[in-house]
C-alpha cells in the first residue's frame, strides 16, 4: 500500500516516506475453498523535524492487529447462528 505522506502527529512537519514494513500476512476468508492470505506492505514515514516514525493505516486491519475486520465480522456472525 502506498500513500501521500501525512503531516507529523507531534510537529506538524511534513512526514517523507521512509520504506515498507516486512510483508504482514493477514488471513481472509476462503476463496474457493482455499486458505487465503493478503501480503500487505505497508509503508513507513519519517520526520525529519522530530524523527518520529509513523506506519501507514489501513482500513483492512484494525491499528495494532493481524486479524482483518471481514473475518471478525463472520466469527461474529458464526457465533450468532451458533446462539440460534
Amino acid at each position: 500500500m502506498d500513500y501521500e505522506a501525512p503531516s507529523c502527529p507531534d510537529c506538524e512537519s511534513q512526514m517523507k516516506k521512509y520504506d515498507f514494513q516486512k510483508p504482514s500476512k493477514i488471513p481472509d476468508l476462503e476463496t474457493t475453498g482455499m486458505p487465503t492470505r493478503i501480503l500487505l506492505k505497508k509503508r513507513r514515514f519519517k520526520c525529519n523535524h522530530c524523527l518520529k516514525m509513523m506506519v501507514a493505516e489501513t482500513s483492512l486491519v484494525k491499528k495494532n492487529h493481524q486479524i482483518p475486520r471481514i473475518i471478525n465480522q463472520k466469527i461474529a456472525q458464526k457465533l450468532i447462528e451458533n446462539l440460534l
